[in-house]
């Protein structure tokens, strides 16, 4: 009889390998997935009160620990669907499969915070979370594993409470999100929370439509330079042919007319404008323009923006190296794992991508140009860094054919267009097959090229001087949260403990 039991429990087990429970988790955490960066994002807190709920709910660490992990595989295996597929194309199906490894390392990156917070805050969990997602997402941006894709404040990018940026950037927007889902998770069994939070997405809406004046015509012009050159063949050697094709492309569209600025995107240029005979052939453009090319410091290799206006005029070096991509996180220590997997992809010669340190905003006539390369577009304290150092205008060079046909270039954009929000600038941004656009300061995007295609697009853009309160105070959304849990948590101390 306890064999059968035994057999019977054994079978039940292997039918459902998943908890229902945990079933549950992951189908909420796709929904996330699904809506992030899109037009439904605004639906994102109610997918995160679900998770807040199980979360608040759970009877201690390890099971809040299993709640979120499943929560944030099913949103990451969803949201960076697109990601595994574009490694294969590039790596191969191995590469593929490794880059897969990346979907349960980015879930523990939220669901090990979040059980934190149900340890240290028990019955004010609730009260705590949102103070925790703001905390966590702003770790996610730093150290070598840096990758902020997913944080629930781009939630709002489409909506006009993304004006809110302004004021206290991502940080800001996430709090705002992250509240909600609190509030609908159960805070809103009280009655002044749930009409403070209908008040606040009410008047924040309000005046973000205040606030967004009619697009008026702007004074100067840029030419974005489209290559849609094939990232493959750059990495079978890279050939002055490609430079010939920016070079034709360019003089072509100045043809019609001057431009303040022409911007070319990511290593548009196989050689740095150093080189003489680049910058001869650039300085016969008679144009100032934006360059990525390789960096010209010997023995290393670098990914440069340069400015050229007849001589080189400054070159800013990419700081923020795309993980496992232009850097191996912790190679020191873990190059015996690197090398046999590097041999089987065929990468046998990588290189890692020294990380420049300055910041340098290049100038060109009345342009000072804060520069984002690809990947750094997504981390805001460059572009206010920038800013604060006197950009008047913001450029994203990139190369997301990378990325391939998912949705992967498209979310890379959405985010960079909060830069334009947080330091009220025009962000110009080339990419070597798209995404190409114009951003406006209120987040607007008034020019965009087809993806795909080889081209030249002129398009309007102005100089900004105005400090918003984020360039000034930064990521101040992100201090208030480390005040109020150190707050909540001396509060649990002092009182008894009371169920939210």
């Amino acid at each position: 009889m306890h064999h059968h039991a035994t057999f019977w429990a054994w079978r039940s087990r292997l039918a459902h390998p998943l908890p229902p429970r945990g079933l549950v988790d992951l189908m909420w955490g796709a929904a996330l997935g699904a809506v992030l960066i899109t037009p439904a994002a605004v639906l994102a807190p109610l997918p995160l009160a679900a998770l807040h709920r199980r979360v608040a709910l759970s009877a201690g660490g390890p099971q809040a620990l299993r709640h979120a992990f499943w929560f944030a595989l099913g949103c990451f295996a969803v949201h960076l669907a697109w990601l595994p597929r574009s490694m294969a194309d590039v790596l191969g199906p191995l590469g593929g499969l490794l880059t897969l490894l990346v979907l349960p390392a980015a879930a523990m990156t939220w669901a090990a915070p979040l059980a934190l917070i149900r340890v240290v805050f028990g019955p004010r969990t609730l009260l705590a979370l949102p103070f925790g997602w703001v905390i966590l997402e702003a770790l996610r941006t730093l150290g070598p594993l840096a990758f902020p894709w997913g944080t629930p404040g781009y939630a709002l990018i489409q909506t006009p409470l993304a004006q809110l940026a302004s004021v206290g950037g991502v940080p800001l927007l996430t709090l705002l999100v992250t509240g909600t889902a609190s509030v609908l998770a159960g805070l809103g069994a009280r009655r002044p929370a749930l009409l403070g939070t209908l008040v606040v997405w009410s008047v924040g809406t309000a005046v973000g439509l205040w606030i967004t004046p009619k697009a008026v015509p702007a004074p100067r012009s840029a030419v974005l330079v489209q290559g849609n050159i094939d990232p493959l063949h750059k990495t079978q050697g890279r050939t002055l042919e490609e430079l010939q094709v920016y070079l034709d492309l360019t003089r072509r569209a100045l043809q019609t007319g001057p431009a303040d600025v022409v911007v070319w995107p990511e290593t548009a240029s196989p050689l740095p404008p150093s080189d003489p005979r680049t910058l001869e052939a650039l300085r016969r453009l008679l144009s100032p323009l934006i360059v990525g090319a390789p960096g010209d410091v010997p023995g290393q290799a670098r990914n440069s923006a340069y400015g050229v206006d007849g001589t080189v005029t400054g070159r800013q070096d990419k700081r923020v190296p795309v993980p496992f991509g232009e850097r191996l996180p912790f190679a020191g220590v873990l190059g015996g794992v690197y090398r046999p997997v590097l041999d089987r992809l065929g990468m046998a010669g990588y290189t890692n991508l020294t990380p420049g340190t300055a910041l340098n905003v290049l100038p060109l006539r009345l342009l000072r140009a804060g520069i984002s390369i690809c990947y750094e577009s997504v981390f805001a304290r460059l572009s206010r860094q920038a800013v604060r150092a006197g950009a008047n205008v913001l450029v994203v060079i990139s190369n997301d054919a990378w990325f391939g046909r998912g949705a992967g270039a498209e979310q890379h954009f959405q985010m960079g267009r909060l830069r334009a929000i947080e330091t009220r600038r025009f962000v110009l941004r080339a990419g070597n097959d798209g995404v190409s656009a114009v951003i406006d300061p209120w987040g607007r995007v008034t020019t965009r090229a087809p993806r795909g295609e080889r081209g030249t697009y002129r398009a309007p853009f102005g100089l900004q001087d105005t400090r918003t309160l984020y360039v000034r105070f930064g990521d101040w959304a992100v201090w208030l949260s480390v005040l109020s849990l150190a707050v909540l948590a001396g509060g649990r101390k002092c009182t008894p403990s009371r169920h939210t």
